[in-house]
Parts: structure tokens; C-alpha cells; sequence
């Protein structure tokens, strides 16, 4: 059928029409509770581009942040476009998170528990046949959410605070497309549009209120779109399946804008009471430049005979993100203040299985639990976080489960689900010096996905 053909028959569909509607009102609808968002209450924040997120649903998190080489025929692959082309419906997920923290400097006696729940993932996934896929997906990237404070004395002031505090956060709108020119082969890319805004401050706070403090701030936002490419090659052996898969994202300068102002105030302990503005500059263009990245990804599967669905999955992925490319905000004819962040690198791994499919013993068993899909992982990552100039190390576990909630064949051979998610994490960063702050978390996440076959014709019902 001729492509003008195909697509004029899609438009007259009710579910495309839909599909469209509901997009212009997620684009336009969502787009400012995003921005609304502080997904950090890091100090770690301070550094760089914030807390960085993985953008990824339940699935993903449960398995380590591994997806480079990951088939699944339900869930939207947010860690390489090539595999938009595993998904056999059109597929609508959604998850939220909650982060606890605990922060501790051993040396000064420092214990602190801080916590944050927000939205973390919405897109919908899209089979159209068996040569394109694509996917539409809005989720944060990086945020900034961290108060710290100093406290020291002067001969010619006496006692004051220097304070330092950021809020906000970028997220991200990701349109994706996927194509297959090879059974074995899948490519694709991303176009990511990065949008939001971080505020910061940093204060003098005199304790005597005969003396002016000073309080310098700025707001940073982002509008623009970057890029990235992926590649997954699948290859099968009787019941069993080998997967690679390959990404890169451009690092490239974003068009930003950045206002400042600095002024002074009277404080009285409990109030600031605004004296002057000393310096205020309204909307200054420039750019903010991000890293590349690159990624590579292996995995390992058992297939189920006459099913898509796989018994068992092994995965390991390596990333590596040029963070010394990230540059914070250069004004247009402004000079390169150079790199402040270091390099990361971070492997993971991950696991998953299907009881019902993974045991032969189990085959046969009605009980609900032996069809969810249970998942592992854990990653390593160093560089990127510091504290005091030293690079800290990341380590995670994690574990998940995806209970089916609806479960019914479609066609012969084929079935059709939607899952309740859940991923729960455990995570420190720390350089291991009893001085340097020392983070330990847990993440919660919960999220749901719906599958359904649009565009698609049905032979058998």
C-alpha cells in the first residue's frame, strides 16, 4: 500500500484521532505541572546539572537501570530507540516516585532524613507494523533541591550564615521512532525537546541587623532539542536468544537564558526585609551545554515456544557520560569557564523471570504469583557526584515485580497484558572519607502499563 494511502486511512480512524488528541493535551497540559517539579533534596545536587534521572519506568529501575540489549514486547524502552521495535501493542505506561534520604557527615556529627514524592514517567509505545514503532514520553531528567548553610564570625561583623540553596528542575518531552531494515537488526532515534528552569541563591546573612546582607540569585531555563541514536541486534539459538545493542547521545549547546539580580536586606532572624537592588539583568541569552554519552549493552534470554514472552532474562549494560563537556551557562560572547563536573562511567546489571515458564514444576500451577515477573539488579557508578572536589562512588540494588492484572489472548499464540509495577532501591553515594558527606537512600517506585493493539488488523478473535 502506498505510504499517502496508509496514512489517509489512519486519520479516519477513531483511535488515531484520539491518539492525537491526547497528545496535544499532554504536550500542552503536562508541560507546566513538570515544571513545577523538584524531584532532588540532594546536597549532591550542587554540582553540575543536578541529580540526574533515568527516565525509565518500574521495569527498568527493577533491573538495575539495564535496557541497552533489553527485548520486552510491554514496556517502552526508554534506554535505546532501537527497541521501541519489541513492542507488540500500543503501549500506555505511567509510574511516580518517592526518594527518603539520610545524610550524614560523621566528623561533624551531621544526621539528616529528607524525602520526595513526585511524578516520574508517562508515554505511550507504538507498534504501527513490522517496520516502524515509535513512542512519545514525558519525564524528568535532572533537578536541583538542596539548602546549605555555613556559619562563621567576622572581627568586623561578628557572626553570619552563608547560605546556599537551588530548586527546580529540566524535563523532558521524547519523541522517538524505530525502524527494522533487518529481521535481526533494529535502529532508531530520539528527539528530545529539554525545558524547565532551576533557581539558585546564595546569601550572606549578617546576625547583627545594624549590618546589610547580601543575597545573589539566579534562574537558569532551558528550551531546546538534543538528540540520541541506538542499535540492537538480535540473534536465536533453538529456545534461547542473544541480544547487543549500542547507543550514543550528541552533546550539544542548548539554547538558555539566564536572569540575575543581587540585593541587600536587613535581617531580624525571622524576617529578610529587602533594602536595595544592586545589580539585576533581565533574560540574558546564551547556552547551556550537554554531554554526550555512550552505551553498550549485552543480554541473554530463554523464549517461550510459540510466545514472544520470555522465561528468564540476563542483562549488562556500560555507560559512559562525558560530564566534562557540561557546561553550566555561557552568555553569547561570554568565555568557556571550562569543566566543573567529572567524567562518569557505570555498569549495571539486571535479571528477571517468569516462575510459570522459568520452572517446569510450576508449569501447570493456577496460583496468581507464578505469572508475575520478578526482577534483580544493582549498578556502580563513579564520577559525575562530588563533594569538596573528590568524585564519589554510586552503588544500587534493586528488586521488582509486575503483577499481570489483565491477561487474555488476542490470537492464537499471542497474549496481551497489563501489569501493576513496583521497584524498590537501595542506594549510598560516598568517597569513603568520614569528613565528606555520605548519602543513603531508598527508592520507591510505583507505576502501571496498558497494552492494547491499535493500527493493526485482527484475523483471529
Amino acid at each position: 500500500m502506498p505510504l499517502g494511502v496508509f496514512m489517509t486511512i489512519l486519520l479516519k480512524t477513531t483511535r488515531f484521532k484520539a491518539l492525537v488528541y491526547i497528545i496535544f493535551v499532554l504536550t500542552f497540559g503536562l508541560s507546566g505541572c513538570l515544571l513545577g517539579q523538584t524531584n532532588s533534596v540532594s546536597p549532591l545536587s550542587i554540582n553540575g546539572f543536578g541529580e540526574t534521572s533515568f527516565g525509565v519506568t518500574p521495569n527498568y529501575l527493577a533491573m538495575g537501570g539495564t535496557g541497552i540489549a533489553n527485548v520486552d514486547r510491554f514496556s517502552i524502552n526508554m534506554f535505546n530507540p532501537a527497541g521501541y521495535m519489541n513492542l507488540d501493542f500500543v503501549t500506555l505506561e505511567m509510574s511516580g516516585a518517592h526518594k527518603s534520604f539520610r545524610h550524614r557527615i560523621t566528623d561533624e556529627d551531621i544526621d539528616q532524613a529528607n524525602f520526595n514524592t513526585y511524578f516520574d514517567f508517562f508515554g505511550f509505545g507504538f507498534k504501527f507494523n513490522n517496520y516502524f514503532a515509535g513512542s512519545f514520553v514525558i519525564t524528568p531528567i535532572a533537578a536541583k533541591g538542596y539548602n546549605i548553610s555555613i556559619a562563621d564570625s567576622s572581627d568586623d561583623f561578628g557572626l553570619f550564615e552563608y547560605r546556599s540553596s537551588g530548586s527546580g528542575g529540566y524535563d523532558k518531552f521524547n519523541f522517538g521512532l524505530a525502524s527494522q531494515p533487518l529481521k535481526w537488526l533494529s535502529i532508531g532515534v530520539n528527539a528530545k525537546y529539554i525545558f524547565g528552569e532551576i533557581d539558585e541563591s546564595n546569601k550572606t546573612i549578617i546576625a547583627d541587623p545594624g549590618f546589610l546582607s547580601v543575597n545573589n540569585s539566579k534562574q537558569t531555563g532551558i528550551s531546546d532539542f538534543t538528540f540520541d541514536f541506538g542499535a540492537q541486534m538480535k540473534f536465536n539459538w533453538a529456545e534461547y536468544r542473544f541480544t547487543a545493542g549500542a547507543v550514543y547521545a550528541l552533546g550539544q549547546e542548548l539554547n538558555a537564558r539566564q536572569i540575575n539580580s543581587q540585593y541587600t536586606f536587613i535581617n531580624n532572624g525571622v524576617l529578610e526585609t529587602a533594602v536595595d537592588t544592586v545589580f539585576y539583568k533581565l533574560e540574558e541569552r546564551g547556552q547551556v551545554k550537554l554531554p554526550s554519552s555512550y552505551g553498550m549493552g549485552i543480554g541473554f534470554s530463554k523464549s517461550i515456544t510459540n510466545s514472544s514472552i520470555s522465561a528468564w532474562d540476563v542483562l549488562v549494560d556500560y555507560n559512559m557520560t562525558h560530564w566534562e563537556e557540561y557546561r553550566s551557562f555561557i552568555p553569547f560572547g561570554g568565555s568557556n569557564p571550562g569543566p566543573t563536573v567529572f567524567n562518569s562511567k557505570r555498569i549495571s546489571f539486571g535479571a528477571a523471570m517468569v516462575p510459570a515458564y522459568s520452572l517446569s514444576s510450576l508449569g501447570k500451577s493456577r496460583n496468581y504469583f507464578v505469572l508475575a515477573r520478578y526482577r534483580i539488579g544493582a549498578f556502580q557508578e563513579t564520577g559525575q557526584y562530588q563533594w569538596d572536589g573528590v568524585g564519589y562512588t554510586t552503588r544500587e540494588v534493586n528488586a521488582g515485580i509486575s503483577f499481570p492484572v489483565i491477561y487474555r489472548s488476542l490470537a492464537p499464540g499471542e497474549k496481551k497484558a497489563s501489569f501493576l509495577n513496583i521497584s524498590i532501591g537501595r542506594g549510598q553515594r560516598w568517597d569513603g572519607n568520614s569528613a565528606s558527606l555520605r548519602e543513603e537512600y531508598w527508592n520507591f517506585n510505583l507505576g502501571v502499563t496498558l497494552n492494547d493493539k491499535w493500527f493493526q488488523k485482527f484475523r483471529y478473535r
